[in-house]
């Protein structure tokens, strides 16, 4: 599996902001294209990242667990 920086970052604006919106108008990309990247991590990892909530999206289990690597990850490249 490769490290696909740019999933990544969209993983942690979310994971730090909670909702695709506000991750979409920050990263000034349209919120259809960022829930793709979302969903194609979730489906290369075999398991769910995000809780999707009718106020944001929180951290699975999973999602919580990796966050302290892929931001390691991310800030190393």
């Amino acid at each position: 599996m490769t490290f696909d920086f740019d999933r990544w970052k969209m993983f942690l604006l979310i994971a730090d902001h909670g909702s695709l919106s506000k991750a979409a108008v920050i990263a000034d990309r349209p919120q259809p294209a960022i829930s793709k990247q979302i969903n194609a991590l979730e489906q290369e990892c075999s398991t769910r990242l995000f809780y999707r909530t009718g106020r944001g999206m929180v951290l699975s289990e999973t999602g919580e667990t990796i966050l302290p690597r892929v931001r390691a990850l991310v800030q190393e490249s």
